[in-house]
């Protein structure tokens, strides 16, 4: 007799609802028991993946074969503005031949990319001086060492990082089955890179695309001309134009035009690093084509020092923060809350480290330099408005537009219209570009509270309670960084818990950008979307659910194919359902 038939004569009596009840728990008993042999069967059953190969193409490389000639990818000449609808159009072709897919063609660029810095240390850390006079050691830390270390992660992790991720909660509903997560590459990527770390901001992004199994246009900020040259340079060199193409850094003008011709053509994903504002504008863009982004932008990160914190960390962690790359980072410490009981102690330790961390600003080599710093500079890179003029995070506009605007903020201390005091600083040589380290006590309504600085001022404001401080805080618009100093567990709880920020270091500032398992990335008006390590991995790649129903199990449909799940529904239908939906 068919189950169905069965079931309905089952339905006829009360008693036989209830038996059909019973028999459906017994299923369930049954079905959970024989979920887990099936997974432990499917589990051996993975199936190979089989990438588009074009017909013709040789594998990824310098020196690439293609069934396709390319009037513009892979010449010899700079792209031009008039090439770029030819370039992308190109770069969707390269990456629909699939040759940006198979693991191996992804490892393959990601090995030039490691091999690309570490045979030209001493060229990346040159270009980096040219644009912006910083200490060798930062150069080093921040826009080689990580970088290289990135890649390398990259390489180690390629097949863990990028395999379907199996999901083994079971489901009542879908049962008998498997499923799992597919991690698609999105196709043809831009990343729009900003001035303050050249390699690292660009880099560092392009090797988390090409891991998932994206191709890239790569367009640099031409705000430091000597290393976006030495990017292009560089890729051209030792990476498949089909995979990573640079574009940008010879094309004459301000690079607003190099932008919005981009952002005009059929993108897979964009992945600006640069403010607010100007994230804005893209996101806009972006909208219009319906174009998924990451938007890596800035903010005004707070500082919170309690009255328990050891103070001279505190202090020297906080003007450390603050004058790496001359103030120009995202994540740098720009306000701390001090708890008013240690305000005096606090400031003179601030005095101190400033005068022990950089005790002549002036000396070449002492403290990076803002952006544009030396007029000669222009002669190999025009302005890079592709990131908006009086960009205040990455991407200035002009040459003259970051020391004027760092000189309005300096001239409101002095006067102290909103009781601003200077403890150390205040002086800037701005035709060399140099700015002192400065601590400036103030108050929330000042001018120096309005907006990210970008330039190694750090403001203090004192605090009496910190639910009130945390408050003033959540009333601000979402910082990409916050950081705590503190000995109390409590108050450390209730800053995270009453905080909204990209990313959190307690007792420190920036480690947690810096700590290769933690993603990285903002939120609400500091950013959309994270990246570093796996999280780069996850970023640049669509998370497809897969779910596979098993059909072969010769169970006349008890299990794969129950009869309840179609209409018309009556009782022990609905009954079944609500049981069902109940444990799935």
């Amino acid at each position: 007799m068919p189950f169905s038939k069965l079931f309905q004569r089952l339905n006829e009596t009360d008693e036989g609802a209830m038996r059909v009840v019973f028999l459906a728990a017994a299923g369930i008993g049954a079905a959970v028991a024989l979920q887990k042999v099936v997974r432990q069967i499917d589990s051996l059953v993975v199936p190979r993946r089989r990438f588009r190969v074009r017909h013709g193409n040789g594998p990824a490389g310098v020196n690439f074969t293609s069934k396709t000639t390319y009037t513009v990818l892979g010449t010899s000449a700079p792209p031009t503005l008039a090439d770029i609808p030819t370039l992308v159009t190109e770069m969707r072709d390269a990456f629909e031949s699939g040759v940006t897919l198979p693991l191996a063609n992804r490892l393959e660029t990601l090995v030039a990319m490691k091999k690309m810095f570490v045979e030209n240390e001493q060229r990346i850390l040159r270009a980096v001086w040219e644009d912006l006079r910083r200490p060798e050691g930062e150069t080093l830390y921040y826009d080689f060492l990580l970088v290289k270390t990135e890649i390398q992660n990259l390489i180690t992790n390629l097949h863990k990082w990028t395999k379907p991720e199996r999901v083994s909660k079971f489901s009542l509903l879908t049962f008998p089955s498997s499923q799992w997560v597919e991690k698609d590459a999105f196709g043809t990527v831009l990343i729009i890179g900003p001035f303050n770390y050249p390699f690292a901001l660009t880099a560092r992004v392009v090797a988390g695309a090409v891991a998932g199994g994206n191709n890239v246009v790569l367009k640099p900020s031409n705000d430091v001309p000597f290393s976006s040259n030495l990017l292009r340079e560089l890729f051209v060199k030792y990476v498949d134009p089909r995979v990573v193409t640079v574009v940008g850094p010879h094309i004459a003008g301000d690079g607003v035009d190099v932008v919005t011709s981009l952002m005009r053509q059929k993108l897979d994903f964009v992945f600006f690093t640069g403010s607010s504002r100007v994230g804005a504008i893209i996101a806009k863009q972006a909208a219009e084509t319906l174009t998924p982004i990451a938007l890596e932008l800035g903010g005004k990160n707070p500082v919170f020092v309690d009255e328990t914190a050891d103070l001279s960390l505190a202090a020297k962690q906080c003007v450390w923060g603050r004058t790496l790359n001359c103030g120009q980072q995202c994540v740098a410490p720009e306000f701390v809350l001090v708890h008013r009981s240690v305000l005096e102690k606090f400031l003179e330790q601030a005095r101190r480290w400033t005068h022990e961390l950089v005790p002549d600003p002036y000396l070449e080599g002492a403290m990076g330099r803002l952006v544009g710093w030396n007029a000669s500079a222009s002669s190999a890179g025009d302005d890079d408005k592709n990131n908006a003029a009086d960009d205040s995070d990455g991407n200035t506009s002009g040459r003259k537009s970051a020391a004027m605007r760092v000189k309005q903020l300096l001239d409101v201390a002095p006067a102290g219209k909103h009781g601003e005091k200077i403890v150390v600083g205040g002086g800037a040589d701005f035709s060399r570009g140099v700015v002192e380290p400065t601590v400036v006590v103030c108050g929330w309504d000042s001018p120096l509270m309005r907006e990210e600085m970008f330039a190694p001022v750090l403001c203090v404001v004192p605090y009496d309670d910190l639910e009130d401080a945390t408050r003033m805080v959540r009333t601000r618009p979402k910082p990409l960084a916050l950081y705590v100093f503190s000995k109390h567990k409590k108050n450390t709880r209730h800053i995270l818990d009453n905080t909204t920020s990209g990313g959190v270091t307690i007792n420190g500032v920036l480690f947690h950008v810096g700590h290769t398992g933690l993603p990285f990335g903002g939120v609400g008006e500091s950013g959309a979307g994270s990246y570093h390590g796996e999280a780069s991995v996850k970023c640049f790649t669509h998370q497809k659910p897969t779910l596979r129903k098993w059909r072969d199990l010769h169970d006349f449909g008890v299990l794969t194919d129950p009869f309840f799940v179609y209409g018309p529904h009556d009782r022990v239908k609905r009954t079944l359902l609500r049981a069902v939906a109940e444990r799935s």
